[in-house]
């Protein structure tokens, strides 16, 4: 979850603090203290990642971090001077590293560097559940030279970024609120990335919560609960989070509670608007579902559950389909396998009568009767073991090792097919009834919705129940104007025509600011190059070496002549154009500008509001207008029905015409 967390400090010497320390713990890096000649150093188990920005006017030496906290360092004199600014800021969770580090650079160089301040960022990564950066911001001007004067107008920027405004700027009307900048920069890369986590500066007071802010750990506090010790910030937190799931146990039953009398309400609406058999309806499906009031969402919800109860049966049903036919194939092969058995039995006891015959004169006959049952048993031995494979094949599938054990799972898997397809069957039924009373539901719960919207149209009256449910609730967009005016297809019409003819005005007003701006786009462009052959006119006349080429060269004639043609067109053009001379074209465009600044952008909107405002009313009119044509569809087709019945009667009262 995002969490927004932007404190600020003021790193200065009156509370014992030094820039070039400041930085090296930050960094990470071993920097040298000019001042103090020490080397500050601060180990950490995972290394920062960090950058300098700088604005384009800073030398090359600042991006030195060693160097530019040093510099920092020399140019304040006094014991208590203010040497940076530092901001905390908590990055979000859902972004990647890459995405963190574009955010806290795009951060800082549009809202600092940009402004002349240098930006010293590291980026910690210690803990994978608070990944922060610390921005240390330089507080003089710079030039070339390196620090100048203090800028006491950045501190405006900053006046807001602790609530209470302690030791800062106060009611400074060019103030920019840091802690919204940042939660609007974080919200936009959290958008970019396709999150739905946003956050805010805004305190839980300020957004009307109940519950409590958690407070920031920091890193001692941190570490302290990662090692299983308890810490004065760490209880506050869990006192907190204690306090706020009753909160929200309390919130979520004010909802559950709200949600009950919305219900109740609807269903009184509903049974007001319903006939005694559609409110029968009504109240089995909201017993079918155990509940005391039912909207068209929960019937959708258990019809999608329904069909994937229905959708789960086929496949059951085909694999035991499938499984059936695997044990009546093996059953067979059992069968044929007992079968071939026999033929073998009779045919090797055929072989040992041949063989056991002493009749010399039938020797020759006895050995080709010998040999034709010897193979007959070869074929019969081979189809006997084809068959064995086969059972072999499904002994895995079927989990059997013996004849014996195969029947057993046999009977096993007969009995459970039945006691599951029995079910299914059942659960069929049940499905059937439960469709068809959710169905009747669905059609009441409509039926009521048109009624309640068509009692508000004069024109849906009588042709209410002819209204489509989809139109219904187009309908019902529009029910507060209905209260307000008589809504009948005369008026509506009536009000598509003035916002039409409304439209069109404003269409050609827009049209005729185009083709002015057109008109006038087309003299400038005239003038231009009229221009352009003046100039060129004028070279040739006041240059004396061009001057003498059209009086020597009948090409250098025959171009200048052109060249006079083509201005004297431009003049022309220009003067039927209406072109006045360079004020008046100069005045024009002035007048078009300030048109298309101040009046056009409100021409497109108003034409934005009537086309809208069209579509609405038309959307009304098309409504009503489907519903009063069904019914006299309905009342020419029960008419017609009537002729038909009445001629059919008449027939039959004839009779036969036995005279002929």
């Amino acid at each position: 979850m995002a969490i927004y967390h932007l404190s600020m400090q003021i790193i200065s010497r009156s509370k014992g603090q030094s820039a070039v320390a400041a930085a090296a713990y930050r960094s990470g890096e071993k920097l040298h203290d000019e001042r103090t000649d020490e080397q500050k150093f601060y180990a950490r188990n995972v290394q920062p990642e960090t950058m300098i920005l700088t604005p384009s006017n800073a030398p090359e030496w600042i991006k030195d971090r060693n160097r530019l906290w040093n510099e920092v360092e020399k140019v304040e004199k006094r014991k208590d001077s203010q040497l940076a600014r530092e901001l905390n800021i908590a990055l979000p969770i859902e972004l990647n590293h890459d995405q963190q580090k574009e955010l806290i650079q795009s951060f800082a160089q549009n809202e600092f560097v940009q402004k002349g301040m240098v930006a010293d960022i590291a980026i910690h990564r210690d803990d994978a559940n608070n990944p922060h950066a610390h921005i240390m911001l330089t507080m003089r001007n710079l030039d070339q030279d390196g620090f100048g004067k203090k800028n006491r107008d950045w501190n405006a920027d900053f006046a807001n970024a602790k609530e209470n405004n302690r030791g800062y700027v106060k009611n400074s009307e060019s103030c920019l609120s840091i802690r919204e900048q940042w939660a609007n920069y974080a919200n936009q890369a959290l958008e970019q990335a396709q999150s739905n986590e946003r956050i805010t500066h805004l305190s839980h007071e300020n957004r009307g919560l109940e519950t409590l802010p958690m407070v920031h750990l920091g890193h001692v506090a941190h570490d302290m609960e990662k090692k299983g010790k308890q810490s004065d910030r760490g209880q506050i937190n869990r006192e907190r989070q204690d306090y706020n799931q009753t909160v929200v146990d309390l919130h979520a039953y004010r909802r559950q509670k709200e949600a009950h009398v919305q219900k109740m309400k609807e269903k009184e609406k509903q049974f007001s608007f319903s006939t005694d058999i559609e409110k029968t309806y009504i109240q089995k499906a909201a017993s079918l579902l155990d509940q005391k009031v039912i909207s068209l969402e929960d019937i959708s919800k258990r019809q999608e559950e329904l069909r994937q109860m229905s959708n789960r049966h086929d496949p059951i049903e085909r694999h035991f389909h499938v499984q059936q036919q695997q044990f009546l194939n093996v059953s067979n092969y059992y069968d044929r396998v007992r079968d071939l058995k026999r033929e073998i039995e009779q045919n090797e006891e055929k072989v040992d009568e041949l063989k056991k015959s002493l009749n010399p004169f039938k020797l020759k006959e006895n050995n080709m009767m010998k040999r034709r049952h010897l193979d007959k048993i070869s074929d019969l031995e081979s189809n006997k073991e084809s068959y064995e494979s086969s059972i072999q094949n499904h002994k895995e599938s079927l989990r059997f090792s013996t004849e014996e054990e195969f029947y057993e799972r046999y009977q096993e898997f007969s009995q459970k097919k039945e006691n599951r397809l029995h079910q299914i069957t059942y659960e069929k039924k049940q499905i059937q009834v439960e469709t068809k009373i959710l169905l009747q539901a669905e059609e009441a719960i409509k039926m009521a919705k048109i009624r309640e919207v068509s009692s508000h149209y004069p024109d849906l009256k009588t042709a209410g129940r002819y209204l489509s449910y989809e139109n219904a609730l187009k309908l019902e967009k529009h029910v507060d104007m209905a209260k307000k005016t008589p809504v009948t297809l005369s008026i509506i019409e009536k009000a598509v025509k003035n916002q039409e003819d409304d439209l069109y005005k404003l269409k050609k007003d827009l049209k005729i600011f185009q083709t002015e701006k057109d008109h006038l786009d087309k003299i400038k462009d005239q003038v231009t190059k009229l221009r352009k052959t003046e100039q060129e006119l004028d070279q040739l006349t006041n240059s004396s070496g061009e001057a003498t080429k059209p009086l020597v060269s009948k090409k250098a004639h025959q171009h200048y002549e052109e060249l006079q043609h083509e201005a004297n067109h431009y003049r022309d053009n220009l003067k039927e154009k209406g072109y006045k001379g360079p004020e008046d074209l100069s005045k024009r465009q002035d007048e078009i500008r300030g048109l298309e600044e101040k009046v056009v952008p409100h021409i497109e909107k108003e034409i934005k509001v009537k086309e809208h405002t069209i579509e609405t009313i038309s959307g009304i009119f098309d409504a009503i207008q489907q519903a009063t044509r069904s019914k006299e569809q309905a009342q020419q087709r029960d008419q017609l029905r009537r002729m038909r019945s009445t001629t059919i009667n008449r027939g039959k009262n004839q009779g036969p015409d036995l005279s002929r």
